[in-house]
């Protein structure tokens, strides 16, 4: 049962968050803090960037909402990386300064810091027989997680509305659950409102872009969430949120194995992840955002009675249904280009003829 106090940290947040990002528009602009277009946008006019600061904005104030309130709170370390993550990505918003090793250097330090203070990841995230126990993998395992979903959302935030609507399923998600004595009401319902604060003016024809500073931290938090439970239920916890995250993790595992393969520099911008592909194809943003999330949020809806249920079988539905989910994603990838470049080559041989 979702209680008055959660639904007052999530309207709260939503508030905070739209008036902060709605505040930030202009003064973004005033500092030259603008996504230029370039071969590899998937926008054709300059957008303030950075607005993830106004969902910073909306988390803080939320938290501190849900303290007043007397709710749980996360642990420190949670707070001091996710803070960490933040002026990492806005450092990087402003000045792009940041090599891709200093980056990864910080990110290791806040999800060391994560990982220090609560533990590793003691058994392997998947339902059982394949839940084995970790041992020395543990605290490896952890890290690379951590590190891999903060950069896994930054890769994902590229069109509008994507990144921002994401948050706000996973938030609901993780929120619904009332884990951990209420935090992750606390949590969950924090980042569903300042993502649907900032929603509103990034929704497509976007006033603003998120920026590192707002995707970074959003992966961070809901990467590192977990390790504020009890180690027996971490396991199970991040395979709740690599579920409710699927599209965009597979999204981006996916790209990256198929980039290595033909050699390409990973860490190189690029234009090749499917939602950028299914934009290329002509689909709008929203048009594309919402039929991914709307997917995604099934997804969510699933993972969330499988936990309530806690049977194996269960589980191992939806892992069915998330392998599933992602060819079809794939298919409609494959089947739009397809279609796109016959049409282009249909338009070619008119004008010749």
């Amino acid at each position: 049962m979702i209680s008055l106090k959660g639904i007052a940290v999530l309207i709260v947040s939503f508030i905070a968050s739209w008036a902060a990002t709605k505040a930030l528009i202009p003064l973004l602009k005033k500092r030259g803090m603008l996504d230029i277009p370039n071969a590899r946008s998937s926008h054709e006019a300059p957008i303030p960037r950075g607005g993830g600061l106004g969902i910073i904005c909306g988390l803080m104030v939320g938290t501190i909402t849900a303290r007043v309130l007397g709710m749980p709170l996360p642990g420190d370390e949670l707070l001091i990386g996710a803070l960490l993550i933040a002026l990492v990505g806005f450092v990087d918003d402003r000045f792009g300064l940041l090599s891709v090793a200093a980056r990864l250097a910080l990110q290791l330090a806040a999800a060391g810091l994560v990982v220090y203070r609560s533990g590793g990841l003691a058994r392997f995230p998947l339902p059982e027989p394949l839940d084995v126990y970790l041992g020395g993998l543990a605290v490896p395992a952890a890290l690379l997680w951590i590190i891999g979903v903060t950069n896994f959302y930054n890769f994902l935030d590229g069109i509008d509305g994507f990144a921002a609507l994401q948050g706000i399923v996973v938030g609901l998600a993780v929120g619904s659950l009332n884990q951990s004595g209420g935090l992750f009401t606390v949590i969950g319902f924090t980042v569903a409102g300042a993502c649907a604060g900032f929603l509103i003016h990034n929704w497509h024809p976007a006033k603003v872009f998120m920026g590192d500073v707002g995707s970074g931290t959003l992966g961070f938090l809901l990467a590192a969430l977990p390790f504020q439970m009890e180690p027996a239920f971490r396991g199970q916890t991040v395979f709740l949120i690599a579920i409710c995250l699927w599209f965009f993790l597979s999204d981006g595992v996916f790209t990256i194995l198929r980039r290595l393969i033909r050699g390409e520099k990973v860490w190189n911008a690029h234009r090749s992840h499917l939602y950028q592909r299914l934009v290329k194809t002509g689909l709008r943003h929203d048009q594309v955002v919402l039929k991914v999330t709307s997917a995604a949020a099934v997804l969510a809806v699933l993972a969330v009675i499988s936990s309530r249920l806690g049977e194996r079988s269960a589980w191992w539905s939806v892992v069915v249904a998330a392998v599933g989910s992602f060819l079809a994603y794939y298919g409609w990838t494959w089947s739009r280009e397809r279609l796109f470049t016959r049409a282009d080559q249909s338009r070619l041989s008119g004008t010749q003829g």
